[in-house]
């Protein structure tokens, strides 16, 4: 049992959850995080069962399709114009610190979940900046 990592995944659940009820989102973005929070709830039972990792078919789908996003250096830790980019952030530290208290089959999965989460933030922030803002200059 590892409770430690469980918890941990847990939390950065919540926190994935926490940015899409922001509604500031990129179009779809929500759907597919849904999936991935699917994904945590079943690594989260199995880190507090001290099972092996299941099989997580919709994490690896989105790690594939949205995964793999270069990001400015210091965006992981640096704040930004997007509530809902921050709180995908604190679920991949989260999820970081998650992988250091977990079983080894555990965190490649963890490692992944926090690229997404990262990608999705990227994505989040961009979309926000794209947006512009009531007296914002664009100069």
């Amino acid at each position: 049992m590892n409770r430690v990592a469980s918890e941990a995944v847990e939390e950065a659940n919540a926190a994935i959850g926490a940015a899409v009820s922001t509604c500031s989102l990129p179009s779809g973005d929500e759907a597919v995080l849904l999936e991935v929070q699917y994904e945590l709830i079943e690594l989260a039972d199995a880190l507090a069962a001290g099972v092996p990792v299941p099989e997580l078919p919709r994490l690896w789908r989105a790690a594939r399709d949205h995964g793999a996003v270069v990001v400015p250096r210091g965006f992981a830790v640096l704040g930004g114009l997007s509530a809902a980019a921050g709180l995908l952030k604190l679920a991949r530290a989260v999820l970081r610190r998650a992988a250091r208290e977990a079983p080894d089959d555990a965190v490649a999965v963890l490692d992944r979940a926090s690229a997404v989460l990262l990608a999705f933030a990227f994505r989040a922030e961009e979309r926000e900046r794209s947006l512009g803002y009531v007296g914002s200059c664009a100069d």
